[in-house]
């Protein structure tokens, strides 16, 4: 089987939170049971090398953040870390260590969670840790090995800066068009993609409202020039919880010069975040019926948007349908100039523990209970283009047999063979005037440590919705997660039109002028939002 490969990017510290969670969730669902292959190929997202005589599998990845963010990690990736454990070699020492004076940093302590990972039996989950007030950076719940050229440490900025944040959408783009970090970034892009045998695309994972939002914009448009590959690009936004301030506004700019951008260069992008707001004004969580979550945590908003990133996925990483690729999905979605589009998730997706999914889809009288992620717009069922991919919905949960099947009889989806062939059904009936293209795995998503505990007590530990209270914890749901293109993408516009409009001038912002931004440029992308929003308008 030809394997089309994809290189994932994740520039920015709460886009590298989503990516921590999307490579943990990979790494738990991997199936290393000959009698029970996984349906998804591993080998689209993680590449296979040698280190020292032994095979190894690493993320096809490169991440960027700042200073002060790796704790433990060095900028040379854990691979080697693991393969040379118990086997440190001490320096020799060139000089008479009584003349030679040492200044040297110690040492960031591991998280205890990290810790278990290096020991030999690290099957057990870690019940111990106290994962919400331990975690303050991602790096101290990943779970995967890094390759030696997946890091890179943005030197010049430091994390939590207040005299020189790392804060505005100009110093990006002057990052990246440094000589120093251009050329050391791209060298790394060329390796990875040189290492490919039918590369498809790449994945972009950016902060959209910092100063990331100009680096990720930058690189992306060198990716499309340099390799006219599809592009899919995902900009997060936190929501953790602060006083308004005036850097409020400058955020506003980042984003409305980012989706600007990102409109241009990359092939279809899906702005994500767990707030309807977004930007500027905070507005109401995103509401999850069987999960309660801390909107002010990271470490949990991140995992939802990663397990909605994990399932859409699943499109151009199926092996059932090995030549379904990510060009595919832009191709779909992407009309008429049309490169936003809006993502979904149902979490868990609502199988009840005594009920067939036959007579659950029958039971959801017209209203799919997916929630939007995307902020600024609620998704329609009806006149929109989607891509679904729906996980953990076992052959045998299909419908009753015949013998018992009683009322079930008398639905036209009782003539439904299979979980794909009724869903898809359900989708044709409920979603007028839609085109969906569905893809589903038998199997469902596995969660473990360090997977936020955020469902609620009627979560049965394999995921269905029960009248009775969880006594353990949950190992397994079922997902469902779509990307989607209609009207509704231009209330997304809409919304951050009204908020930048606020701003009269930029010349109130002095960073902006003082790092390259010129007035006209602003007022350029802040019409590029009216006119995204009347395309999306006559759809």
């Amino acid at each position: 089987m030809v394997t089309k490969e994809i290189l994932t990017i994740q520039l920015g510290h709460y886009a590298n939170f989503v990516g921590t969670h999307w490579w943990n969730l990979q790494e738990t669902n991997f199936s290393y049971d000959p009698a029970n292959p996984s349906e998804i190929n591993p080998d689209v997202l993680y590449r296979e090398g040698e280190y020292q005589k032994r095979v190894t599998f690493t993320p096809r990845l490169l991440i960027a953040d700042l200073k002060g963010t790796l704790g433990y990690l060095s900028d040379q990736g854990n691979l080697s870390e693991i393969l040379h454990q118990g086997n440190k070699e001490i320096p020799e020492i060139l000089w008479e260590e009584n003349r030679l004076e040492t200044i040297a940093e110690p040492d960031a302590i591991k998280p205890n969670f990290v810790k278990t990972l290096d020991q030999e039996n690290n099957d057990e989950t870690n019940s111990s840790a106290n994962f919400e007030d331990d975690i303050n950076k991602w790096v101290d719940f990943l779970i995967p090995r890094f390759h030696s050229r997946t890091v890179n440490v943005l030197t010049d900025y430091e994390h939590g800066s207040t005299t020189r944040p790392f804060d505005l959408f100009t110093y990006g783009q002057t990052l990246w068009n440094t000589k120093k970090f251009a050329d050391d970034f791209t060298d790394r892009i060329r390796a990875y993609v040189e290492e490919c045998d039918s590369m498809q695309g790449f994945q972009v994972l950016i902060d959209g409202d910092n100063g990331f939002s100009g680096l990720g914009t930058s690189c992306i448009q060198y990716l499309r020039d340099e390799y006219e590959k599809s592009i899919l690009t995902f900009p997060v936004i936190d929501i953790a919880c602060k006083e308004p301030s005036l850097a409020d506004y400058a955020k506003v700019i980042n984003t409305t010069l980012c989706w600007q951008h990102l409109g241009e260069f990359s092939s279809l992008f899906s702005p994500l975040c767990c707030d309807a707001n977004g930007w500027l004004t905070r507005g109401k969580p995103r509401n999850f019926k069987n999960l309660t979550y801390k909107v002010d945590l990271k470490y949990h908003t991140s995992s939802l948007l990663a397990t909605a990133l994990d399932t859409l996925s699943l499109r151009y990483r199926n092996k059932k349908y090995p030549m379904a690729t990510l060009s595919d999905l832009c191709a779909d979605l992407n009309k008429l100039g049309r490169k936003a589009v809006a993502t979904s998730l149902s979490l868990p997706f609502p199988i009840h523990a005594n009920k067939d999914l036959i007579d659950v889809l029958d039971g959801l009288e017209g209203t799919f209970p997916w929630t939007t992620i995307t902020p600024g717009c609620n998704i329609s069922m009806n006149n929109n283009m989607q891509s679904l991919a729906l996980r953990g919905i076992p052959e045998c949960r299909l419908k009753r047999p015949l013998k018992d099947a009683k009322e079930q009889m008398e639905k036209v989806a009782y003539r439904c063979s299979t979980v794909h062939e009724m869903m898809s059904l359900y989708l044709d009936c409920s979603c007028h005037s839609s085109a969906s293209y569905l893809c589903s795995i038998e199997q469902p998503l596995k969660i473990k440590d360090p997977y936020p505990k955020i469902f609620n007590s009627n979560v049965s530990e394999d995921g269905n919705i029960s009248d009775q209270s969880r006594i353990g914890d949950v190992k397994s749901v079922a997902v469902m997660a779509g990307l989607h293109t209609g009207k509704f993408v231009a209330e997304m516009y809409e919304s951050l039109y009204k908020h930048v409009t606020k701003i009269k001038s930029i010349n109130k912002f002095h960073a902006f002028p003082d790092s390259g931004l010129e007035e006209d440029d602003f007022q350029e992308s802040v019409n590029n939002l009216m006119d995204c929003q009347e395309n999306y308008k006559d759809q």
